[in-house]
């Protein structure tokens, strides 16, 4: 991936004017034919059988009901009519490209989900270092068609409002290993939850990869998994937290993301503190359970294919965890 851009893993401060946002009357854009190729490109590199069969059934079931055309990029107002009468969310256009979350969750709070006008380019298709529309699209919103998720998105922005600045960066980090990049067991087999996931070729292909790589040759077949990844991340609980502090200081000297090392950070994390690539570790990266204390610990990595990725047992067990945490916060006066 040749950009000429250096990305340090920090979201960069952006003044946008708001005579530059989009009204309700211009939510419409005419794109481009290169645009709609773009799109088709992407949509067909993630609708394959061999992917989708990773994606949770709530994931498929809403991109049923969403009824995208495969080959142009959704208007607004078809996205609102399949989505508004299911949960009660709108879509809005925005012209504010990747930025802090401020904004975004002032919107949240009124459930509307915004999109951005950007979309990726033809070299950017298997991994983008900023989220675009069809991430925004094709990731999220087939979710907002499903009330459970609805309910979810519900819960950040109550707290985010009223909390603290740590608080907030700590608020990010549960979204973004959530909603953003979760996992989900689904009959006893990790399925792919995060949208950022579902829209990115790449970084779903490895965690593919790592979830088969653990299924045949770490996993017993014969007993519960969830147990198993449980057991495995507490028996090697001390060398996950040098390896998090390690990446918190890349992350710290923006050094979160490189072409050298493939977009991605892990490995060479793992040489430099000598991780014995084998068992546990022998993928390019980690999946552990949805713990929120680990969680906290985790930079948002935005410009880098994550290091980390966290299975929760249930969307139940998920969001009474999440509860936990963002309740306290959202009830203060």
């Amino acid at each position: 991936m040749k950009t000429g851009i250096t990305y340090s893993g920090e979201i960069v401060e952006q003044y946008h004017p708001p005579e530059k946002e989009y009204s309700p009357a211009n939510q419409e854009i005419k794109f481009s034919e290169d645009q709609h190729a773009i799109w088709a490109e992407l949509f067909s590199g993630i609708h394959q059988p061999e992917l989708l069969a990773y994606a949770c059934r709530e994931f498929k079931m809403g991109l049923e009901m969403i009824d995208f055309d495969p080959k142009r990029i959704p208007t607004v107002a078809h996205l609102n009519r399949q989505i508004h009468p299911r949960t009660g969310w709108s879509i809005e256009r925005t012209a504010v490209r990747y930025t802090t979350a401020d904004n975004w969750y002032e919107k949240f709070a009124k459930r509307i989900f915004l999109i951005t006008d950007y979309l990726r380019t033809w070299e950017q298709l298997t991994f983008t270092p900023e989220p675009d529309m069809f991430h925004d699209i094709f990731g999220h919103l087939p979710y907002l068609t499903q009330p459970f998720y609805a309910e979810i998105e519900d819960k950040f922005a109550p707290a985010y409002l009223k909390a603290t600045q740590e608080e907030r960066d700590v608020i990010k980090r549960l979204a973004w290993y959530s909603t953003e990049f979760g996992l989900v067991m689904e009959d006893g087999q990790m399925k792919v939850f995060g949208a950022g996931l579902l829209s990115g070729k790449g970084e779903l292909e490895t965690v593919i990869s790592e979830i088969e790589r653990l299924r045949q040759t770490l996993f017993d077949p014969a007993q519960d998994i969830y147990p198993q990844i449980c057991e495995m991340f507490e028996a090697n609980r001390a060398i996950v937290s040098n390896l998090i502090e390690e990446i918190n200081l890349l992350h710290q000297k923006g050094q979160m993301s490189s072409e050298s090392e493939g977009w991605t950070v892990v490995e060479h994390v793992y040489d430099k503190l000598g991780i014995e690539r084998s068992g546990y570790f022998g993928g390019r990266v980690l999946i552990a359970p949805f713990d929120l204390e680990t969680i906290a610990m985790v930079p948002k990595t935005v410009y880098a294919m994550n290091p980390i990725f966290f299975v929760a047992e249930t969307f139940s067990t998920m969001s009474a965890l999440l509860d936990s945490f963002l309740q306290p916060i959202a009830a203060r006066a």
